[in-house]
């Protein structure tokens, strides 16, 4: 099997660009240890929009690979973060290398409005998270060149897909990286250029086996909500740390809310209530400034697996019904891979808040654990 991987030029004045040097320390990496079967082949592209879709296309008529992997950099990520999907748009903050800066254009004037990714995003995260690096996917990969090339390598003949990653620098930090996220600021990671290659790696390696194929739940456009981490701990603890109300108060509530855990009864069937207050509300669903639900245990499997069923206290329709969430705890040789995923998410909750309030809630899982 021949994989293409491809990284991006410096742009914006920076001499480096994270994902050219992730993709050349791969190379080196993979030509150093080739896995038997799987050959990999990179390239480079141009920051530029006029020319980007040529260069993927003249390399993948040169490699003729069965599979394209597209890596850009961003600067208000300190994740590995595989994307879902490129829009069809063009809408630059600066100018490309060429000094072109389209606004609100389409990229394919015949195209869908976004072309899913040709891999099982949260299958790719899975696949970084395993070798120890933060990843997660992504539902927005910016409409800079980027989500350019993100949308061209969806659309290609063979499976095509987009990873960011975070703008490592071998030295101070990026001066460019908002083109991804315009409202974040740059955001310091504590990974390096080989931890990047590492996560590429994996992601390599998962394509070749098989096992990150298109998600039939996106093709059969069923939502599900999703976030993971690796936590350096035993599967044991994480798994008490679900159940334990005192640990629940202090790691669940994402970024800017305090909670409370009521009722505990931590057993199949049982379950409690949880309160989540506001520092700054925003369409809240219980009060002015708080979201409260009912959990119920579906399923308990010690050191394993913990399946909830959550049902939002709310007066508005929008916010009704059953989420099912399951929180699956993996062991990894740095640890505890912890992956949360829900279905049935209201409809008044947006899935990349929800993502993101997942995300942070790991986050603080992680730190409470490894304190």
């Amino acid at each position: 099997m021949r994989i293409l991987v491809t990284g991006f030029e410096p742009f914006g004045g920076d001499a480096e660009n994270a994902s050219l040097e992730a993709v050349r320390r791969l190379e080196r990496a993979w030509s150093a240890d080739p896995q038997p079967g799987v050959e990999l082949v990179t390239g480079t592209l141009p920051v530029a929009f006029a020319a980007a879709g040529e260069a993927l296309a003249a390399l993948v008529a040169e490699h003729r690979p069965d599979a394209v992997l597209a890596v850009g950099e961003a600067g208000g990520r300190a994740a590995i973060t595989p994307e879902r999907w490129g829009v069809n748009e063009d809408d630059a903050r600066i100018p490309d290398n060429d000094g072109d800066q389209p606004q609100g254009t389409p990229i394919d004037p015949d195209g869908p409005p976004r072309r899913a990714s040709g891999f099982d995003v949260d299958a790719l995260a899975g696949a970084i998270l395993a070798v120890g690096l933060p990843a997660h996917p992504s539902a927005d990969a910016g409409r800079f060149l980027c989500n350019h090339v993100a949308y061209l390598a969806a659309g290609l003949d063979v499976p095509g897909g987009f990873v960011h990653v975070p703008a490592v620098r071998s030295g101070g930090t990026a001066g460019v990286g908002r083109e991804t996220d315009a409202a974040a600021a740059p955001t310091a990671s504590a990974l390096t250029f080989d931890d990047l290659a590492l996560g590429l790696a994996a992601a390599v390696r998962a394509i070749a086996s098989g096992r990150v194929g298109a998600s039939d739940a996106s093709e059969a456009g069923t939502r599900i909500d999703r976030a993971g981490t690796v936590i350096a701990v035993a599967p044991e603890r994480v798994y008490e740390a679900l159940l334990d109300p005192v640990a629940l108060a202090a790691w669940l509530p994402p970024e800017g809310t305090t909670g409370t855990i009521e009722d505990m009864d931590a057993r199949e069937r049982g379950g409690f209530r949880a309160v989540l207050r506001f520092e700054h509300p925003d369409d809240t669903k219980t009060t002015d400034d708080t979201d409260a639900s009912v959990v119920t245990f579906v399923e308990l499997v010690p050191g394993r697996l913990v399946v909830q069923r959550v049902a939002f206290e709310t007066d508005e329709e929008r916010f009704r019904g059953d989420m099912l969430m399951t929180w699956r705890l993996e062991p990894v040789q740095a640890g505890t891979r912890v992956t949360v995923s829900a279905t049935d998410v209201p409809a008044g909750i947006a899935q990349e808040d929800h993502e993101v309030g997942l995300g942070s809630s790991l986050a603080n899982l992680a730190r409470y654990l490894e304190r």
